[in-house]
């Protein structure tokens, strides 16, 4: 696309959202002033389909060099002297920038007690390491795990995920379009023979239209391993030394500064650490940092069929926070679909036979689509009692056959142990402090494990059960027990009680039962946590509760697509409180009612209604069934990607703004008055740029009518007139005039 001066519309993006250099933005400038344009500039990958961009490759450079690279970022790898990385590209930039300033070893691994580089590839004595002067002088470790083999596939499924489930889009792929590489490492001649028996293989992976590689590391071993193969005490998954401004600032946890967005696959157990580089000295003046990504501890483990967390390393072309977040919650859509599932659900607090059937056909007759057994409700999913298994599955069946599905709430891990408010699964399945003595939760790699999953599945396979909201997941902790049967010591249980858990998840996904749980286990199958959450603020006076919360999902949005988080409405009493902090009776209390129905169903995030009924009046029902009905006809765009207008600060009007350039509707923003006085002709600036839409933009006023079109200006925008009554709420529906 090319804007009416002629210049790629992408290159004009680059001005106005501030990622080009500023010479190279007075240059664009002075084109559109009448210069001609020459070369082509790269498509912007988050305003264009996958479609829109080739697919991975991994071809010879004619140097006896193999370059993987999708066309967004490359990733150059030299065979000789050894496997290692030599250059790494973001082609965002109409000049691709090289992100490399030095070579390193591909990966370390620690085998008992002996440390390895593995490639062992680096530059040899002299060179620089704040910058790579081609062509390089490299040299190999020769007491490294060296290159045997590559070969390439596509990508596998990490778990089983079917397109079009629960409202998710039917044209998402699963698994990802892109080239899996996978290169192959033996042990060096100089290794014990206990290690020679171990091989290393290090995977790539790299997707069609995103500027997103994955690289993990797997082991094998051969059966002269046997009977005691050796112990992986320490992994660095990736190393690489980077330029600025592709390192942070700082050294500091938590510096995004950096326009490398690095993330792993697992929530517990890994450390994405920017370190003093130690070859570094020897060029004064120098100072970027490395980039290690490894384990907080261990991980400890045999080293037969040991897989580690994936890396996900995703190239940025701005600081801009909008962009950056666009562009993580783009990967999470491509590399964890399930989360843009998006039921509409109610938690029951009345688990009766009868309680429960009520609540199901006032879901039916409003629209919900799935009744979950809430905390404190009676539910239990630890159970074998077969009388109790037979009622669930008499609701589950009640349910189905009015298009209602049925999940459950348990407590698995967290305050599982001794002392545990959620109860004790029992002494020898806890966790064990430094000092010997029992905690307060389960350890997920004790006997505790296979217990739970006996109950998990016995009691999906009896009653029908088609969805868990899993409370207190594993969450980190250190065990100490050397008696449990799933690991060894200390050493390898943060490990393996991670690994629990995500294989528990994954066996969930495979049977196709819908998963809340408020961790991030998101890459290993579960589907939404908490957004913008604070349990204490559910015992607010409801207003104020409202205002709050609604920040929050401001804020969260920034990083989890709208289905990836759940809100919390308290129809009835949480934690506290009373009469100002609860909805019921809900025809009392039905103008907050109607704000939180329309705050959360609008912003396309799902929120607990938490109670034993969802209307008390025909008034309450009309309301509910509106904003359902509502969110079903705009499913597709308010499940889409926010933009973030104006955040609440409850002095003026607050916006949030939906937008899918692959939909009819492009946009639509939400509108919020939670001021005392009347709105009148509020200019309100919206940023169409994410839209797609070029020069003009028809805006329909809570989608009706024939529409009022806009000229878009330079930076994309528009400036909509807004008036609104105090404490209302509105929303536009904005399509492209451009035809």
């Amino acid at each position: 696309m090319r804007c009416s001066c002629g210049v790629a519309y992408d290159t004009v993006k680059r001005v106005f959202l501030g990622t080009m250099p500023a010479l190279l933005a007075i240059s664009v400038l002075l084109l559109c002033a009448g210069r001609a344009v020459t070369g082509e500039t790269p498509k912007d990958w988050l305003i264009h389909t996958p479609a829109d961009f080739p697919a991975p490759t991994l071809t010879d450079d004619g140097r006896g060099n193999l370059v993987f690279s999708n066309g967004l970022i490359s990733r150059t790898f030299a065979t000789e002297p050894a496997w290692g990385t030599v250059d790494f590209r973001n082609h965002l930039e109409p000049t691709p920038l090289s992100m490399l300033r030095s070579v390193m070893e591909e990966a370390r691994v620690m085998l008992d007690t002996t440390p390895y580089a593995v490639g062992g590839l680096a530059l040899a004595g002299g060179a620089p390491h704040a910058y790579l002067v081609h062509p390089l002088n490299l040299t190999a470790d020769p007491s490294a795990f060296h290159f045997l083999s590559y070969r390439t596939s596509a990508p596998t499924a990490p778990y089983p995920w079917t397109p079009g489930a629960r409202g998710s889009p039917q044209d998402a792929s699963w698994p990802p379009r892109g080239l899996h590489l996978a290169v192959t490492f033996a042990a060096p001649a100089t290794a014990p023979p206990q290690h020679r028996c171990v091989s290393l293989t290090l995977h790539y992976e790299l997707y069609t239209g995103a500027p997103t590689m994955a690289k993990w590391l797997t082991t094998a071993t051969s059966s002269a391993c046997a009977p005691t193969p050796p112990t992986l005490r320490h992994v660095s998954v990736e190393l690489l030394g980077l330029n600025r401004p592709f390192s942070p600032v700082t050294l500091a946890p938590g510096d995004r500064s950096g326009r490398l967005s690095v993330r792993t696959s697992l929530p517990h157990s890994t450390a994405v650490l920017w370190q003093n580089d130690p070859a570094l000295p020897a060029t004064p003046g120098a100072r970027e940092p490395v980039l290690n990504v490894t384990y907080e501890a261990g991980p400890g483990t045999a080293t037969p069929a040991f897989e580690s967390f994936r890396v996900l390393l995703t190239a940025l072309d701005s600081d801009d926070a909008e962009r950056r977040g666009l562009a993580e919650r783009r990967v999470t859509r491509l590399l964890a679909p399930q989360t843009l599932e998006n039921p509409i659900f109610f938690h029951l607090t009345d688990a009766s036979p009868a309680g429960f059937r009520r609540a199901v056909d006032q879901m039916a007759a409003v629209g919900f689509e799935m009744v979950i057994y809430s905390f404190g409700s009676g539910f239990k999913l630890e159970t074998l009692n077969e009388t109790y298994l037979a009622q669930v599955a008499a609701d589950v069946v009640y349910a189905r056959a009015r298009g209602i599905e049925v999940g459950g709430y348990d407590l698995i891990v967290l305050d599982r142990g001794h002392g545990g408010y959620g109860g004790n699964v029992g002494d020898a399945m806890d966790v064990v402090g430094a000092d010997g003595e029992l905690t307060q939760d389960a350890c997920l790699a004790s006997a505790w494990l296979d217990k739970l999953s006996h109950f998990t599945f016995t009691f999906v396979n009896r009653t029908g059960l088609s969805m868990l909201e899993t409370d207190g997941p594993y969450g980190g902790a250190t065990c100490h027990s050397t008696a449990h049967p799933h690991h060894r010591d200390a050493d390898d249980s943060v490990y393996e009680q991670t690994m629990a858990q995500a294989r528990y998840y994954r066996e969930l996904r495979a049977r196709g039962l819908y998963v809340n749980q408020p961790d991030g286990y998101f890459f290993a199958g579960a589907q939404k946590a908490p957004m913008g959450y604070s349990e204490q603020s559910f015992s607010l006076p409801r207003w104020q509760d409202l205002n709050v919360n609604r920040q929050g999902l401001f804020d969260d949005t920034f990083h989890y697509v709208p289905t990836q988080g759940w809100m919390f409405v308290p129809l009835v009493q949480y934690h506290g409180g009373g009469a100002a902090a609860t909805f019921e009776p809900l025809a009392e209390n039905l103008a907050d009612y109607e704000w939180a129905l329309a705050q959360y169903l609008s912003s396309g995030v799902a929120a607990c209604y938490r109670g034993y009924r969802l209307f008390d009046t025909p008034a309450t029902k009309a309301v509910v069934r509106k904003w359902v009905r509502f969110y079903k006809q705009y499913r597709d765009i308010l499940t889409s990607d926010i933009i973030h207008v104006r955040r609440p600060d409850l002095q003026s009007i607050d916006c949030m703004m939906h937008v899918n350039v692959e939909l009819r509707n492009r946009a639509l923003a939400t509108v919020f008055n939670p001021t005392a006085s009347v709105v009148e002709a509020l200019p309100l600036r919206l940023p169409l740029y994410y839209t797609g839409i070029q020069r003009r933009a028809r805006v329909f006023p809570e989608g009706a009518g024939e529409g009022e079109v806009f000229a878009l200006d330079r930076d994309f925008s528009i400036d909509l007139p807004v008036t609104m009554q105090p404490r209302t709420i509105t929303w536009f529906l904005i399509q492209s005039a451009d035809d």
